[in-house]
């Protein structure tokens, strides 16, 4: 399949500066999925770049290259061309370096209109180095933003800027996951694990080695392994997507296959430093979100687990602390906003915004019905039988929330998925990073695979054929 044309795109490619010299062309001809998914009505999906070395975050620059993390081998900038040097996209290497593992983001520099800041995080540190998006390259060497980041098991440090009232960046957000399945650390706030801090960016007296983890202000802890973080559209919520905890027992009955829910959390960016700290507890390691309690297998020697979508328990043993009436408390943990299928391991979270799209009424991007909606990727289970997940998600949006009450299992739609989840994972797309486009069009790298492919409408493909 050819990529879009010039006359398509409006010439947005010829307004923006293309390097000079080629990259490492894949002409979308010669492109298609490892694993052909399913797309709903009105929508295609293509591949633009394959092969890639596990590809997990995501982000646009402001010259519309987009921007990689390829975990353990660095951050590559992939650019699209319709000339007589590529009819596809071509990829450069920004930065190599081993350590990076997926969080990924670009700001502005104050005062520099054609520079601008790359961050990126390994699971210690997170770097910022000035960038040139002109020829998508760094200069000079990086500063530490922040540090002492460590623990095992969840690695990946989501970054997100969030802008002052001038738009510029104010703050840097990082999601930090737990160090285990059950990390009982997380339980204590000042630990480090399992929580999202900010630390802010235009502080004179900012720290010149950077911020350890616990100079950062706390936003929310309990929170197990919240890949997804997006700011809403007033930037006065965060919204977290989290993945939730395998092989879960309550009082000692096996209720693992549908439960406990992945999790969409509000947290508040109101004036944080004066938000007590427990007022900031979304309830891991103790406190967990039911999915799906009619398939828990019955057996008359043992309790029932019969509780509804969205409700809170403990899985301490009984006698313990906490119990199910203290998780059940919104005092003492705070209940997510809408519930998912369990295992399906959420990974990005991004608003669509059709404001933003050049032009607005383009028939590129994807349903302008949906403005306002979030999507979220869906990596899929890795211990399930039968397997879940392996898809794109839309969240329908009303006002400043979901759609859909906070006890719905129906609060969203798989719009990309896997066409059959038993070849699942092993023959399946992979979604982690999202990223919109321009023109509304949804980017997304599935790690697995080694492919970034783009959702769009429907006519945009029939029209590039």
């Amino acid at each position: 399949m050819r990529s879009l044309s010039l006359a398509l795109l409006g010439g947005a490619l010829s307004a923006i500066a293309l390097p000079d010299t080629p990259g490492e062309c894949q002409p979308s001809l010669s492109l298609s999925f490892a694993y052909q998914p399913t797309v709903v009505e009105g929508l295609s999906a293509r591949v633009i770049y394959k092969n890639l070395t596990t590809p997990r975050g995501v982000r646009f620059d402001q010259d519309v290259n987009l921007l990689v993390v390829e975990r353990g081998k660095g951050i590559i900038a992939l650019t699209e061309r319709d000339d007589a040097t590529c009819g596809g996209w071509e990829k450069r290497t920004v930065i190599t370096q081993s350590d990076l593992e997926h969080g990924i983001e670009v700001g502005p520099i104050p005062g520099n209109k054609d520079k601008q800041y790359l961050y990126a995080s390994s699971k210690e540190k997170v770097y910022r180095w000035e960038y040139n998006p002109k020829n998508a390259a760094i200069i000079g060497n990086p500063t530490i933003i922040a540090f002492n980041m460590s623990n095992s098991d969840h690695v990946t440090r989501t970054l997100l800027l969030q802008p002052g009232e001038d738009g510029q960046s104010e703050y840097l957000i990082v999601s930090r996951g737990s160090a285990s399945n059950f990390d009982e650390s997380s339980a204590d706030v000042n630990a480090g694990p399992a929580q999202i801090r900010r630390f802010p960016l235009t502080k004179s007296d900012r720290p010149a080695e950077g911020y350890s983890w616990n100079q950062g202000t706390v936003l929310a802890w309990g929170v197990r392994n919240g890949v997804g973080i997006a700011l809403s559209k007033d930037g006065k919520d965060l919204w977290e997507i989290e993945n939730s905890s395998d092989n879960l027992r309550w009082r000692g009955v096996n209720i693992h296959t549908d439960n406990p829910s992945e999790e969409l959390n509000r947290i508040s960016l109101r004036d944080p430093e004066n938000i007590p700290i427990e007022s900031k507890f979304y309830g891991y390691p103790s406190c967990y979100t039911a999915w799906n309690s009619s398939s828990v297998p019955r057996n008359e020697s043992q309790p029932v687990f019969d509780l509804p979508t969205g409700a809170q328990f403990s899985r301490r043993p009984v006698g313990t602390q906490p119990d199910d009436a203290w998780c059940q408390n919104p005092n003492n943990n705070k209940p997510p906003r809408l519930s998912f299928q369990a295992h399906s391991a959420p990974l990005d979270l991004v608003f669509y915004d059709n404001s933003k799209c050049v032009p607005r009424d383009n028939n590129v991007g994807i349903s302008r019905k949906w403005d306002g909606d979030a999507f979220t990727s869906f990596r899929g289970s890795w211990n399930r039988r039968p397997p879940t997940g392996y898809s794109v998600v839309r969240i329908p949006w009303e006002g400043d929330a979901p759609r859909a009450p906070a006890n719905s299992v129906n609060g969203y739609e798989h719009i990309v998925y896997a066409p059959d989840l038993t070849k699942c994972p092993s023959q399946c797309i992979r979604p982690v990073g999202l990223a919109f486009g321009e023109k509304g069009q949804l980017y997304v790298s599935s790690d697995e695979t080694g492919e970034i492919f783009v959702i769009e409408n429907k006519e945009a493909q029939l029209t590039a054929n």
